[in-house]
Formats: C-alpha cells, sequence, structure tokens
C-alpha cells in the first residue's frame, strides 16, 4: 500500500494574537485575510511536513504580500512554489493531470487546487489543500489535509469526488524522505 504522507494540520483561520504578536494589523481585516489564507496555511503544513522552520500564517501572509504572491482571488501557484523554494522545500507549480496524482502522492505531497468542499456541481478551482496520500483501489481513497474549517474534521474523499472540483493545477515537491527512505 502506498505510503500516505506526515503532514500536520494547520487552519488558515489566523488567531487574534497570533495576528497582534506580528503586526498582522498593519495589513488590514484578519478575517478578510485568513479567508485567502488557504495556500500559505498549505504552505505551512508542506514546510513542516519537511522538517523545516515554519513561520506563522502571518508572517506568511507578509512575506507573501511583500512578494506579490496574492491577488484578490487568492494565491499566485507560481509564487507559493517559489516561496517554498526560498524556505528550503524545493517546488514546482505545475499542471497535474487527475489520473496523475496517486502516481505523484507516492513520492511527496502535493497542493491542488480544488473547490471547498469538494462539490460536484460543476465548480472548480479556488481553494488550496494538501493531498497527502491514498488508499489504491478501483477508485482510489485520497488523504488531504484541508486549512479550513471544514477541513479540520474531513481528512478522506474519494478520487471521483475529488475529480470534478480540481483545476488540474498543482504545487509538487521534492520527494519527502522519511527516516532516510524516500
Amino acid at each position: 500500500m502506498p505510503r500516505v504522507h506526515d503532514v500536520p494540520l494547520c487552519r488558515q483561520l489566523i488567531a487574534p494574537a497570533e495576528w497582534d504578536r506580528h503586526g498582522g494589523w498593519a495589513l488590514g481585516d484578519r478575517i478578510e485575510w485568513s479567508n485567502r489564507a488557504c495556500g500559505l496555511a498549505s504552505l505551512r503544513m508542506i514546510l513542516l511536513a519537511y522538517g523545516r522552520e515554519a513561520p506563522t500564517i502571518t508572517e506568511l501572509l507578509k512575506l507573501a504580500v511583500k512578494h506579490e504572491v496574492l491577488t484578490p482571488r487568492g494565491a499566485v501557484h507560481a509564487g507559493i512554489a517559489s516561496l517554498a523554494t526560498d524556505l528550503g522545500v524545493p517546488s514546482t507549480a505545475e499542471p497535474v493531470p487527475v489520473e496523475d496524482l496517486t502516481r505523484r502522492l507516492d513520492d511527496a505531497p502535493l497542493i491542488v487546487s480544488v473547490t471547498e468542499q469538494f462539490p460536484d456541481d460543476g465548480r472548480v478551482g479556488g481553494h488550496l489543500v494538501i493531498l497527502r496520500g491514498y488508499e489504491d483501489g478501483p477508485d482510489p481513497t485520497i488523504h488531504f489535509r484541508d486549512p479550513s474549517a471544514w477541513g479540520q474534521t474531513h481528512h478522506h474523499i474519494r478520487l471521483s469526488r475529488l475529480s470534478p472540483s480540481y483545476t488540474g493545477r498543482a504545487i509538487t515537491f521534492a520527494p519527502l524522505i522519511h527516516n532516510g527512505e524516500s
């Protein structure tokens, strides 16, 4: 059975104390920024999974603003990949067809663009989550980490349910080494 990568769960909702401690107030409204922080929370989870220093969401937000990673619609995938690489985890923003997701998950987790809560009503993208592994089968079960409130209690989904909301865009990472083995 393929490995499910150990990726800690982080929330995109920025705590008031963190916001204040790291000067987030200079950026504006904490809740407004929290609603757009799924990519930065996902980046933080990746940094932790790879054993790297993981700045707070507020600190990542300040970096993202400085490097123009955020747009009114959310994070630019190439910008998140660049931040990840700068913070010690080599990564690339690239298309990954849905049929290649499980193969790619053998080596490393992925950040992918989906619709929050994976609806099958035709909406695509707009929310970033981490796919961290799978259980093989005719309709593989995909293990994920979602920084939204909904994602705090949901951790796996069938590939057939993920597919309709997946944009085909991902942020891929160097192989994740576990205790000396890849």
